[in-house]
């Protein structure tokens, strides 16, 4: 019985884990005063057709429903976010602090990584636009990571305007320029270098700077050298102006040791427009979340909201979260009462009382004469007349178990 290529089963163990991430990182968005908001999983293409890059729309799932019309199945939320607040709100100045929380589908997009249906969870922070609020946003990200039970984690920043500067530069046509931004994300440097090696016309030290901008990771001396490198470029010294801004708030967020700029950072999506990011942890060979300001998309849907926004992969939490600290022993303790008919009214009221303070129990009649208690590879038989002393036992074994 397999299963459609893309998809997972998930045993209790996992929806367990999943489950405590998503408490832990709503609580998280809440505190911050952060609203949850949930999209329908089915939209019209031609609806999300305007804000996808061309990556995105190959890897989406699209089909024909029985009206004839070509519908799809959401391969991210940002956009879904801005339709339904733009179709909702008569205020021409949207503000909004929202949260999200569900699944996303999308056809692989390498052969190493064969998911198709993912969980995302995420925030949107829409009406604002100031060096504060991107680093409010990423700092958010970080605490995320922190609260979802990872603790070996980095956040890179990068920033779309400063590539589409330089991309403009190059002087490309439309798919040239596509072409060289998905060999940068592939990270494929052979290709990238023997394609730009056929650019005479743009010139050595812009080739040679594309060649290295997958490598420029760094803080306050990298900044430095960018200002040095373009010291005649107005427009990338603002850039680098705004990445300033942002990287001082977050270390007064305490967070500049985890914060590096990388120039190399490019997003899927076309609808980004000034600051990116994306997080990662030594044990994930992909990123665990990502994100960035895009303050043009609402005016996709007919409004100009600035916003800023970003997205975690709970199933690749997990995958980092299982391998370094969640045990069975974390998970959940459940004890089995197997008792005879003649006591089963006391034993439902021991059951009542006990699910009310927080203790799993499954039931079950059996013909002995006596009760059983079994938790984990455990068991303990009580005679019926001893019901209050069951209760008792089961009382005491949880708070052991819990301390």
């Amino acid at each position: 019985m397999e299963l459609v290529f893309g998809m997972k089963d998930f045993y209790p163990r996992e929806v367990k884990l999943k489950r405590r991430i998503e408490h832990e990182l709503r609580s998280l968005f809440e505190s911050w005063g952060y609203e949850e908001i949930e999209p329908p999983t089915i939209e019209y293409y031609a609806t999300l057709e305007k804000a996808l890059g061309g990556d995105l729309k190959e890897r989406t799932y699209k089909f024909i429903n029985r009206s004839g019309e070509l519908v799809c199945l959401r391969p991210e939320f940002t956009t879904s976010v801005a339709r339904m607040l733009c179709s909702r709100s008569r205020d021409p100045h949207l503000s909004f602090r929202v949260y999200y929380d569900g699944k996303i589908f999308r056809y692989p997009s390498s052969s190493f990584r064969t998911e198709s249906e993912l969980t995302q969870i995420g925030l949107e922070n829409i009406g604002t636009n100031s060096p504060q609020d991107d680093a409010e946003v990423i700092a958010l990200a970080l605490f995320s990571l922190k609260r979802a039970g990872i603790t070996d984690f980095e956040v890179d920043i990068g920033h779309a305007g400063f590539f589409k500067v330089l991309l403009k530069k190059l002087g490309l046509s439309p798919p040239e320029e596509s072409l060289v931004k998905q060999l940068l994300k592939k990270r494929d440097f052979v290709a990238l270098k023997a394609l730009l090696g056929e650019m005479l016309f743009a010139g050595a030290s812009l080739r040679d700077f594309f060649v290295e901008l997958p490598f420029l990771r760094g803080r306050w001396e990298l900044i430095k050298e960018v200002e040095n490198r373009f010291a005649e470029e107005e427009e990338i010294l603002k850039i680098v102006e705004r990445i300033k801004e942002v990287l001082t708030v977050l270390e007064d967020y305490g967070l500049s040791e985890r914060v590096f700029l990388n120039l190399g950072v490019i997003r899927d999506f076309d609808y980004y427009t000034g600051i990116v990011f994306e997080g990662f942890s030594p044990q994930a060979g992909h990123p665990l979340l990502a994100g960035g300001r895009y303050d043009e998309l609402f005016s996709v849907f007919g409004k100009n909201a600035p916003a800023c926004g970003f997205a975690l992969f709970v199933e690749r939490l997990m995958e980092v979260i299982e391998e370094s600290s969640f045990t069975s022993r974390a998970s959940h303790l459940v004890f089995e009462v197997c008792f005879s008919s003649r006591v089963r009214k006391a034993i439902f009221g021991v059951a009542e009382r006990l699910r009310e303070q927080g203790i799993s129990l499954v039931l079950q009649e059996w013909p002995e004469k006596h009760c059983r208690v079994s938790w984990q590879d455990q068991s303990v038989e009580f005679p019926e007349s001893a019901i209050a002393e069951l209760e008792e036992f089961i009382k005491r074994e949880f708070g052991t178990w819990k301390s």
